[in-house]
C-alpha cells in the first residue's frame, strides 16, 4: 500500500507539461494542456482541391502557423507531438503507403530535416501503414513568394522515382504535407504518381491557408 501510494505520487509529480505553455499539465493521452489544445485553431475537415482529397487538421492561423514557421525554420522538433495530435484526429486514410512531400537536395541541406517526413514517420507507425521512399524533388524550385501560375509552372518534371529495392509504386498513397498554400506542390505530385501508374491518391495537411473556396 506504502508502495502503491509512492508510486501515485511521482506519477503526479513527473506527469509531462503542456509542449505549448510548459505551464500546466498536459492532459494524457494530449502532449497539451486543456488551455493550449482549446486555443489551437482546429479545422479537422477535407477539401476537394482539382481532383485531390485533402484532410486538413487545422487552420494556417495564430497559434499554429507560428508554431509551423518555428518548427520549419528554426527546427523544433519538440513541436511535432502538437502537430502529430492534430494529424491524429483526422480519419485514417485506407491506403498502401504514406509519402512525405520530398525536399530538395539544396533544401534539405539547409534545413537539416524535412519536416514532412518527420510527421509522416510518426503518422506511419500511429496508422500502421508503411511510409514510402525514393521519391524525390529536384533542386532550383523554390516555392515561397510565388504566385499560383508561378507556382504550378514551376513544379512541372520536379519529382522523380528511385525506389531502392526496384519495386513499383503502391496503388494507393496518401501525401503528407505542412502546409497547404495553392495546393500545387500536392497536385504536380500527385500527377507525377499517377503518372507512375497509382491509381489512388488523397493528402494530408496540418494546416491550410484555404477557409472556404474548395478549389484553388
Amino acid at each position: 500500500m506504502i508502495f502503491k501510494s509512492i508510486g501515485l505520487a511521482l506519477k503526479r509529480v513527473l506527469r509531462p507539461r503542456c509542449v505549448l505553455c510548459q505551464m500546466y499539465e498536459a492532459q494524457d493521452p494530449y502532449p497539451l494542456c486543456d488551455g493550449c489544445r482549446a486555443d489551437l485553431a482546429w479545422r479537422g475537415e477535407t477539401l476537394a482541391v482539382q481532383d485531390l482529397s485533402i484532410q486538413i487538421a487545422f487552420a494556417y492561423q495564430w497559434p499554429i502557423d507560428r508554431l509551423i514557421h518555428l518548427y520549419k525554420y528554426q527546427a523544433r522538433l519538440e513541436l511535432v507531438p502538437v502537430f502529430q495530435y492534430g494529424l491524429m484526429q483526422l480519419q485514417r486514410p485506407e491506403v498502401d503507403a504514406l509519402l512525405a512531400v520530398p525536399l530538395s537536395p539544396s533544401r534539405l541541406r539547409e534545413r537539416g530535416f524535412n519536416q514532412s517526413h518527420e510527421l509522416a514517420k510518426k503518422m506511419a507507425y500511429y496508422w500502421n501503414i508503411p511510409l514510402l521512399t525514393g521519391v524525390n524533388r529536384r533542386d532550383g524550385l523554390r516555392q515561397k513568394g510565388l504566385g499560383r501560375g508561378e507556382r504550378l509552372q514551376n513544379l512541372d518534371n520536379a519529382f522523380s522515382f528511385e525506389p531502392s529495392d526496384k519495386k513499383v509504386l503502391p496503388r494507393r498513397i496518401a501525401l503528407i504535407d505542412d502546409v497547404l498554400t495553392t495546393g500545387g506542390t500536392l497536385l504536380s505530385l500527385a500527377a507525377f504518381l499517377r503518372a507512375k501508374g497509382v491509381e489512388e491518391l488523397t493528402g494530408i495537411v496540418v494546416a491550410s491557408q484555404h477557409q472556404h473556396d474548395s478549389n484553388k
